[in-house]
């Protein structure tokens, strides 16, 4: 006899099939379970907070922005070493340089990437009308100030805006 004859040769059942579907779909399922949490750990997807709020006041920002680009309101923020780290230094300014006469002056550290790094800052006002606040030593990469003021115009207030990316080497 023949030593071929006396193998059993493989038949593929039913069973097979099944357990084979079960092994890839469980695969798939253990893979995109990765992904999603990599992603959802990585960055959220929402950047500002309660967004939805602000998208209901979305036509109030932008009537916000109008007045001051009328205005020629416009803001100066940048970075100046210290002994203990560094400066941020915030000049809010009117058309003609001045000092702008803003109220409830604040401002914030964000990391672009990622919101956990986010940092709010503690203003204080110098005698030539800068808003300074001294930070520790920033971690190497981008960062953006955001300072938001509220300004007198006519008899209310409008909320100034005003950003900038910050690099770090």
């Amino acid at each position: 006899m023949p030593a071929a004859a006396n193998r059993k040769s493989f038949r593929l059942t039913g069973w097979h099939v099944f357990f084979m579907l079960c092994a890839f779909f469980g695969f798939m399922f253990i893979v995109n379970g990765i992904f999603l949490w990599a992603a959802l750990s990585s960055f959220p997807g929402e950047d500002e907070d309660k967004s939805y709020l602000q998208g209901l006041h979305y036509n109030e920002a932008i009537s916000a922005r109008r007045v001051q680009e009328e205005q020629g309101w416009s803001a100066q923020i940048g970075l100046t070493p210290t002994e203990t780290g560094d400066r941020l230094v915030v000049r809010l300014l009117e058309r003609d340089g001045t000092a702008l006469p803003a109220q409830d002056v604040e401002a914030q550290l964000r990391r672009t990437v990622t919101g956990s790094e986010d940092v709010p800052l503690d203003l204080q006002r110098s005698v030539d009308g800068d808003y300074f606040a001294d930070i520790s030593l920033l971690d190497k990469g981008v960062w953006e100030a955001r300072v938001q003021a509220s300004v007198p115009y006519g008899t209310d207030q409008v909320e100034f805006v005003a950003s900038k990316k910050l690099i770090i080497p």
